[in-house]
C-alpha cells in the first residue's frame, strides 16, 4: 500500500508547491489565463532502490556509483565503477545478489590517511550516537523508517538534512530533522501533529498513516542526527544498523559464520558499560589501524528483493566505460 500512499502525499505536495499563495481557486484561475509561465518540469522522486544505494552503497562506490565515495578517498586500491556495463551484464542477477549479500573475497588495503569519520567533531557525534544504540526502538524505527522513506525521502532526504530531490521545488526550504538544536526544541507530541496535520507547504498524512504508523516516523526522526548519519554511512553495514553485526544474523540462521573467525561486538548495554569514552574515540577510528578490509557483506542488513532494487536503480544509471 506504500506506493499509493505516495502517490497521494506526493499529488498533495505538488498543489501545496505550485499553487498561488493566498489566493481563492477562481483567482487562481483568472491568473493563470492571464499570465503565461512556464510550464514545470515535474519533480524528480526517489525511488527504492536509490534510497537504499545512498544508505549502503554510495559511502564507498560514491553518489553516482563512479567508484569515488568519501570512504573511497581513503584506499589504495578504490572501489570499482559500478557504471561499467559489463558489471551488470557479465553475471547473472542470483550472482550479483549473492554477491552483495554475502560480500567479496577481496582484501583492500588502507593508506595512511586520516580517519573516517576525521574530525574530532565527528566523533563526537558518532560517539554521542554509539551510547544511544542500545536504547533505540528499533522495530519500531524500522517501521518509522519504511514510512519516511516513502512519503518524507523526497523532501527531507535520506538523512533528514533538508535536501531531497524535491526540496528546490518548494516555496520554503524543508526542515532540517537532523539538527540537535530541532530536536531539543520540539517535543515528540508536537512532532506527531506536524506530520499529521501538516505545516506551512508540507501536507498532513493523518488520513493515510495509521496512529501506530506515526508514531513510528516520529521515533525514526528522533534517531536522525549527524551521528546517525555517519554511523548508517560507515559502520552499519559490519556493525549492523542496531549495533547488531549482520554476520551474527547470517550465522544463526545458516549455522556457519559468514567468512570470519569472529563477528565484530555487538553494542549492546553490556558493551557500552565496559567501554569507556575514550576507547569508543578508539574504536572509531579503527580503520587506520586496519591492514586491509574487504568488501562488507549485507547479510541481514539487506534483503534480496532490497538488493534488486539496488540492482534495478544501478541499471537506470548510463553506462561509462
Amino acid at each position: 500500500m506504500w506506493w499509493v500512499v505516495l502517490g497521494v502525499v506526493v499529488s498533495c505536495a505538488r498543489g501545496a508547491v505550485f499553487a498561488y499563495p493566498g489566493i481563492g481557486a477562481t483567482t487562481q484561475l483568472a491568473a493563470a489565463q492571464s499570465v503565461t509561465v512556464p510550464t514545470a518540469l515535474p519533480a524528480r522522486k526517489f525511488t527504492q532502490g536509490e534510497v537504499l544505494y545512498i544508505r549502503h552503497c554510495a559511502g564507498c562506490h560514491g553518489w553516482e556509483g563512479r567508484g569515488n565515495g568519501p570512504v573511497a578517498q581513503q584506499l589504495q586500491i578504490n572501489p570499482p565503477s559500478l557504471r561499467r556495463p559489463e558489471l551488470l551484464t557479465q553475471h547473472t542477477e542470483a550472482e550479483l545478489v549473492a554477491r552483495i549479500l554475502l560480500g567479496k573475497d577481496l582484501k583492500v588495503p588502507f593508506a595512511p590517511a586520516a580517519a573516517v569519520p576525521g574530525t574530532e567533531t565527528e566523533v563526537t557525534d558518532l560517539l554521542s550516537y554509539l551510547r544511544r544504540l542500545p536504547t533505540i526502538p528499533w522495530e519500531q524505527v524500522h517501521a518509522g523508517e519504511d514510512v519516511y522513506d516513502s512519503l518524507c525521502v523526497s523532501c527531507h532526504g535520506v538523512y533528514g538534512r533538508g535536501n531531497g530531490p524535491m526540496a528546490s521545488a518548494l516555496p520554503a526550504p524543508p526542515r532540517d530533522l537532523s539538527s540537535p538544536s530541532y530536536h531539543s526544541q520540539v517535543s515528540n507530541e508536537e512532532l506527531l501533529r506536524i506530520i499529521s496535520d501538516g505545516k506551512g507547504g508540507m501536507p498532513g498524512t493523518k488520513k493515510v498513516l495509521s496512529k501506530k504508523d506515526l508514531r513510528a516516523v516520529v521515533a525514526f526522526v528522533r534517531v536522525l542526527s549527524p551521528g546517525y548519519e555517519l554511523y548508517d554511512r560507515f559502520c552499519a553495514s559490519c556493525h549492523g544498523s542496531n549495533g547488531r553485526p549482520p554476520a551474527l544474523a547470517f550465522q544463526e540462521a545458516f549455522g556457519t559464520p559468514l567468512g570470519q573467525e569472529k563477528p565484530p561486538p555487538v553494542f549492546d548495554q553490556a558493551y557500552m558499560r565496559a567501554h569507556t569514552d575514550e576507547q569508543l574515540r578508539g574504536w572509531t577510528r579503527h580503520m587506520l589501524k586496519e591492514n586491509s578490509v574487504g568488501m562488507p557483506h549485507f547479510a541481514g542488513e539487506l534483503n534480496a528483493e532490497q538488493v534488486r532494487q539496488i540492482l534495478t536503480y544501478l541499471r537506470t544509471l548510463p553506462p561509462v566505460s
